[in-house]
């Protein structure tokens, strides 16, 4: 008797046939095709309900108890950014998981997944974070993201509008060792967007911030500031379990924030898309206090599956790259970048400051909870707190395609690669604050202002 196989997730053959119809304009009339095309390929794993929804949460939509695929009354659904929850379970595919076997509750750090007297998985919302390493962790695909690439295709192929894509440090090795910013970049633009701009640009500036918020926060051996502002994970769980150290969390928005803001200050008809290795920045762009920046928001390994749909191969695309980040910006990719950047910044601008920081780095959950209760009790001395939801920093998210060790190694050889130590030494970051407003003698940028403005996180959640 042959054993069955241990993994058989449909997820990717799925995001790719929806994404190829989607590419040709097609998804509609061929939806029902292709959960019948994947159902028979997969027919001793899956039932076709199971199937069914998977191409629902590949199309941004969540499951139902249904084995049709999507009625003509929700056609209008696929046209909008995907809704919260962006981590869906999809209890169909649990059937050939035993009891033992359950990774998805293993990994979840803060046991929001439990499974049901049938086996079926359930995900308590009110505890989830939303890092989506149960994600990758379920190789039957029960649970998973909402993709958000439906409506982003439609708007590529139609050009009505301009579309930049913001791209995150941690893309480096992602899509192949030989793929630099301007392969990607012209990838990207054949692809059918306007253009794409380094995150880490956007980091520089908003590093620049953090120096003088950590120079206005900390003042005595008491003081501290918490960072990192581009995990949304690390935020989520001070404002869920913490909230005593709410007023420590540094008040800027993230680099992917602040990338969409800028754009659309000079460009208010833009539409921005995110690309990285984090689920989480999905949610984050639906939060209420940052609607309206992020358009849409891609993972490494689906924008490798629209390019795949639209037979473009980035290595083999021309070398044209835009205006660079500094080191500082780009090693935000990995875990110590954020303080590593802030530390280097300090010391060009406020010397004297630089001496007194003391950087705490924080690696996964675990590693981010264990800090978090030693420092509500007053046990921990450092004055700058960088949390990363993610083993290794953000080159860790669920949503990569290579290791985190090789992420790492990638994300510091990108680093070296900028001809700008430090935001502070980056002519890019000074001609972006011009036109908002600045000079080139930069200010301090926690006041008022056209940048500050946008580089602030408006109406936080603040615990009660």
């Amino acid at each position: 008797m042959s054993k069955e196989p241990k993994h058989f997730n449909i997820k990717p053959r799925i995001l790719y046939q929806v994404a190829k119809a989607a590419w040709e304009g097609q998804l509609f009339e061929r939806r029902e095709e292709i959960c019948q095309l994947v159902h028979e390929e997969f027919a001793d794993h899956t039932t076709r309900r199971n199937v069914a929804n998977q191409i629902r949460i590949a199309m941004g939509l969540n499951p139902h108890d249904d084995d049709t695929v999507i009625s003509e009354d929700e056609q209008e659904a696929l046209m909008g950014m995907a809704t919260d929850p962006v981590i869906v379970a999809n209890p169909d595919a649990c059937s050939k998981c035993s009891e033992g076997s359950r990774t998805c509750e293993a990994v979840c750090p803060v046991q929001a997944i439990s499974h049901n007297e049938l086996g079926q998985v359930r995900i308590d919302q009110s505890k989830c974070l939303g890092e989506g390493h149960c994600v990758a962790a379920c190789s039957f695909g029960a649970l998973t993201e909402k993709a958000n690439f439906v409506p982003l295709i439609k708007l590529l192929r139609q050009q009505a509008s301009p579309v930049y894509a913001s791209v995150a440090p941690a893309f480096a090795g992602q899509f192949g060792k030989d793929v630099t910013p301007g392969k990607l970049r012209s990838a990207l633009v054949k692809l059918g967007f306007k253009e794409m701009v380094e995150t880490a640009l956007y980091a520089d500036i908003v590093t620049i911030k953090e120096a003088f918020e950590f120079d206005n926060f900390v003042k005595n051996e008491n003081d501290f500031l918490i960072t990192s502002c581009c995990c949304p994970v690390w935020i989520k769980l001070i404002e869920n379990k913490y909230p005593e150290l709410f007023n420590h969390i540094s008040p800027s928005v993230s680099p992917m924030v602040a990338s969409a803001r800028i754009i659309k200050t000079f460009e208010p008809t833009a539409k921005v898309v995110f690309i990285g290795p984090c689920i989480a920045k999905k949610a984050e762009a639906l939060l209420p206090e940052l609607k309206g920046a992020i358009d849409f928001v891609l993972t490494f390994q689906e924008l490798s599956t629209i390019f795949e749909a639209a037979e473009i191969d980035p290595t083999l695309e021309k070398d044209e790259e835009n205006p660079q980040a500094s080191w500082g910006g780009r090693v935000y990719g990995r875990t110590g970048g954020v303080s590593a950047a802030v530390e280097a910044t300090l010391k060009t601008l406020v010397p004297r400051r630089a001496e007194i920081f003391s950087a705490l780095q924080l690696d996964g959950i675990p590693d981010c909870q264990k800090a978090l209760e030693k420092l509500k009790h007053g046990e921990i001395t450092a004055n700058f707190i960088e949390g990363m939801a993610c083993k290794g920093g953000c080159v860790g998210g669920p949503g990569r395609i290579i290791s985190a060790d090789e992420g790492t190694i990638a994300v510091n050889n990108y680093g070296r690669a900028s001809t700008s130590p430090t935001p502070v030494e980056n002519p890019q970051v000074y001609s972006l604050l011009a036109r908002l407003g600045y000079d080139a003698n930069v200010t301090n940028l926690t006041g008022e202002g056209p940048a500050a403005t946008i580089l602030a996180r408006h109406a936080l959640n603040k615990p009660e």
